[in-house]
């Protein structure tokens, strides 16, 4: 999905260099379809086709929950090595469907 689709205003995104030192200190991130640009392989796998590509550290934090349909690669036609990693989910699904139902079961915060 893109943020464009999903309403995110523009003054509350951030560029990667500025949101990627959060990452270690973070306690949950959300992944909504995305591939490539979560894919740790980017940073140390120079056999990769994605070897190099600027990445956000989404692995770093304490949990990720990834949303998606399916374990399809991305763009880039790789698995995801992060899929694998002991502190990531996967949440199966429609992305919109799937954070509607996790809304209404934390409840109003």
């Amino acid at each position: 999905m893109l943020l464009a689709e999903a309403n995110v205003p523009y003054e509350q995104l951030k560029d990667m260099e500025e949101i990627n030192p959060d990452f270690p200190s973070t306690d949950v991130v959300l992944v909504v379809g995305a591939n490539d640009v979560v894919n740790p392989a980017a940073r140390h796998d120079q056999s990769s086709p994605i070897y190099g590509m600027p990445i956000l550290d989404a692995d770093k934090a304490k949990t990720v929950i990834v949303m998606k349909r399916g374990m399809n690669p991305g763009y880039a036609g790789i698995e995801n090595e992060l899929f694998f990693y002991p502190n990531n989910y996967m949440l199966f699904g429609h992305a919109k469907k799937s954070i509607e139902k996790l809304t209404e079961a934390i409840g109003p915060l």
